[in-house]
């Protein structure tokens, strides 16, 4: 596939220090494609981690790897096209201090372990598995995605030890942070960091060094009677015991714990895994940055190019709507089905951080900046966009809308940024939509920890209560 002729930018998915991630729907086939946009004219160092992730990615296949589809170049502007996963990130799925059901945390983790087994076949370590880089799909089949940190370990049958110090410091191994480590082990104990947060919605420290009081009772056995350990049942805590073990040659392998009682015993599908959520004792916050050598912050968001485009043919496919604000109306644009803006909805990423409130655009929009201010949030208005109006959008796109799709009244955009509770950058976007049933609010993470918006998303939510709809038919 070219993804120039009838291909359309409809949707932003995701942002990163040095680009984002955009939805691409054909206007003929209704097929869906996750384009990466990374500036290199702005950030030239990235340009060989680029070429690296491209290198390794276009050669894996897997049904739990996220598939690479292609890529171009054009300015310094380089544009990845990947598997679009319609259910969005794993991190949406954990409930803030409860986390899931035990039956779902084991098929997301067993899909996992499948992932990271191929990728290490082909020897490749991935170097920052956590919640918001792994993605489900339509069908919820696990997808890892976000090769930016990815390496390889073994070429010709020779491997090497790695000695770069990247990743998320709480997922991150201890023996990263003191190098040189073993590339499997590493990536082991991050699956088990994000099994943690799929069981107790919360992480068990900000990094594993000795200096942490966390991580320093887990390492010295008083840890049973504090979060996020006291949630979990025996046999849970069983396994992230062999898990979790600071000594890589000691640690489970991935084959260890797929035959661990954890795994081979019946789940009760109503069982929430937390044993008692009510007595959670306050969770502990997780810093978001990715560590590298100097500190700095390295995102996976990093591609590269393998073909170019004319600037003429490159400037019309980028010439569509790109903003949150003209996303619906471009999905609108492609369905010629659409029958209300619910309809329309659909078609979007799926997330569970939006409600539907009894408020009109503007009445919305300011108890939106009413809480804004009490939580002591910073945030930034956008430009309003009225698509009922948007005549010469709608005779570019060349399609012809029945009457009642026309029901989207696009209000601003607000960027917000706050501190999580352990004072690392939380960065969300919120939009507020006319609906044909009240106005909906959608959140989207655009830096920081997942967990941590989550958690800021629960408390805005609550905030709204009176004022939500509680079945608009909508995600």
């Amino acid at each position: 596939m070219d993804f120039v002729k009838d291909w359309i930018i409809v949707q932003t998915l995701g942002e990163g220090a040095y680009g984002e991630v955009k939805l691409l729907v054909n206007k003929q086939s209704d097929q869906r494609v996750a384009m990466k946009i990374i500036n290199t004219r702005d950030n030239p160092g990235i340009a060989k981690e680029v070429m690296k992730e491209v290198g390794i990615h276009k050669n894996l296949r897997h049904p739990n790897i996220i598939q690479f589809y292609g890529s171009r170049s054009h300015k310094k502007m380089e544009y990845i096209f990947l598997e679009y996963a319609a259910h969005g990130e794993l991190f949406d799925r954990i409930e803030p201090e409860i986390g899931m059901k035990q039956s779902e945390a084991k098929n997301f983790f067993t899909q996992l372990l499948k992932g990271v087994d191929y990728l290490h076949s082909r020897g490749v370590a991935h170097r920052d598995i956590k919640p918001e880089n792994i993605l489900l799909d339509a069908n919820d089949t696990l997808k890892i995605s976000d090769l930016g940190l990815a390496t390889c370990f073994r070429m010709g049958g020779k491997e090497r030890l790695l000695d770069k110090k990247c990743g998320t410091l709480p997922y991150v191994a201890p023996e990263v942070l003191t190098r040189p480590y073993a590339a499997q082990p590493a990536d082991i104990w991050s699956c088990g960091i994000v099994l943690v947060a799929m069981l107790a919605g919360e992480l068990p420290w900000d990094q594993a060094i000795e200096d942490n009081d966390d991580y320093t009772k887990w390492t010295s056995g008083y840890y049973t009677k504090f979060a996020p350990w006291c949630k979990l049942d025996t046999p849970s805590l069983a396994l992230l015991r062999k898990i979790l073990r600071p000594a890589p040659s000691s640690r489970f392998t991935s084959a260890n714990i797929q035959s661990s009682k954890w795994f081979t015993q019946q789940s009760n599908e109503g069982e929430i895994t937390s044993l008692t959520a009510k007595r959670s004792r306050g969770s502990k916050g997780q810093p978001s940055n990715r560590t590298t050598d100097d500190d700095d912050i390295i995102t996976s968001s990093s591609q590269i190019v393998t073909s170019n485009l004319s600037e003429n043919t490159l400037k019309d496919f980028l010439s569509q709507p790109t903003s949150l604000d003209d996303m619906l109306l471009a999905t609108q644009l492609l369905s010629t089905q659409t029958s209300s803006a619910q309809d329309i909805l659909q078609k979007l990423v799926r997330r569970m951080t939006r409600f539907t409130v009894c408020l009109d655009l503007d009445e919305a929009s300011d108890e939106l900046k009413r809480i804004f201010g009490a939580l002591k949030f910073e945030w930034k208005m956008g430009v309003a966009t009225h698509v009922i109006t948007s005549i010469p959008i709608m005779y570019y796109l060349g399609n012809i809308l029945e009457k009642s799709a026309l029901q989207f009244v696009f209000s601003s955009q607000f960027t917000v940024s706050t501190l999580d509770r352990r004072n690392n950058q939380l960065i969300f976007k919120a939009n507020v939509m006319s609906m044909d049933r009240g106005t909906l609010l959608d959140f989207r993470l655009s830096r920081g920890c997942g967990l941590e918006f989550k958690k800021t998303f629960v408390i805005i939510r609550k905030l709204f209560k009176k004022s939500i709809i509680s079945n608009p038919d909508v995600y």
